[in-house]
């Protein structure tokens, strides 16, 4: 896949000089109760390294260390502005942050990563060949027995200023991103599917209310697991 096309080229101008923190989505009880309930209240990580895709500007990595004593906590994001930010911002802290593509996690390790995480970033990409190639990619530098969990949008939209994708739509020719064109999920058995194809296991959804989203009513929470060899 090539990362110079025209979908991620767009997405790479818009978010260049970075973007909100999103502290306010610290507020949303889901965010931890299901996002992150694996590793809340949980010594068994205590060591471990874990990853943020689509980082930001670093909020879910240093909530993550809140909640255990990992051995590294990384991130990635298309953004070189927020990852300039991380790198800046958390230099006394025990990770390590990749200007992401777009298309895969080519610089990232086979086999590296215990935890991956990812919120409010997979929703943004109305191409679902990215974003199909992306999860393989986290598959892949996921230990054996590691857990995934990320959180999309659910349901029908309002027709606002928003342009909504379905799942399976390619919309490369997308003019904007970050709620300009983002897709939505009608059928959680939609994207289970290609988990399950990809070669995921144990997987669960949870469809919830959205939080500080006017452009979503839903967002569906979704866990799965790397096999054990």
């Amino acid at each position: 896949m090539d990362c110079n096309n025209s979908y991620t080229e767009m997405q790479k101008h818009q978010y260049r000089n970075g973007t909100s923190n999103h502290q306010e989505h610290n507020s949303n009880n889901d965010y931890w109760n299901i996002l992150l309930n694996d590793i809340k209240n949980n010594d068994g990580w205590d060591g471990k390294v874990a990853l943020d895709f689509g980082c930001g500007k670093g909020r879910n990595v240093t909530n993550m260390f809140s909640l255990a004593e990992w051995s590294r906590v990384d991130g990635v994001d298309i953004s070189d502005g927020n990852i300039e930010y991380c790198n800046k911002e958390y230099k006394e802290q025990s990770s390590d942050w990749h200007v992401n593509n777009g298309i895969d996690l080519r610089d990232l390790n086979k086999d590296e990563y215990d935890f991956v995480m990812s919120t409010i970033t997979l929703q943004h990409i109305p191409v679902y060949d990215i974003r199909k190639n992306i999860l393989k990619e986290i598959l892949r530098v996921m230990k054996p027995g590691a857990i995934f969990s990320f959180q999309m949008t659910y349901g029908p939209v309002p027709q606002a200023r928003m342009n909504p994708a379905s799942y399976h739509d390619n919309i490369y020719e997308a003019t904007s991103t970050n709620s300009g064109w983002d897709v939505r999920i009608n059928d959680e058995n939609d994207v289970v599917a290609d988990l399950s194809q990809i070669g995921f296991v144990n997987i669960t959804t949870d469809i919830k209310p959205s939080f500080s989203d006017n452009q979503h009513p839903k967002w569906i929470y979704i866990r799965c697991e790397k096999p054990t060899k």
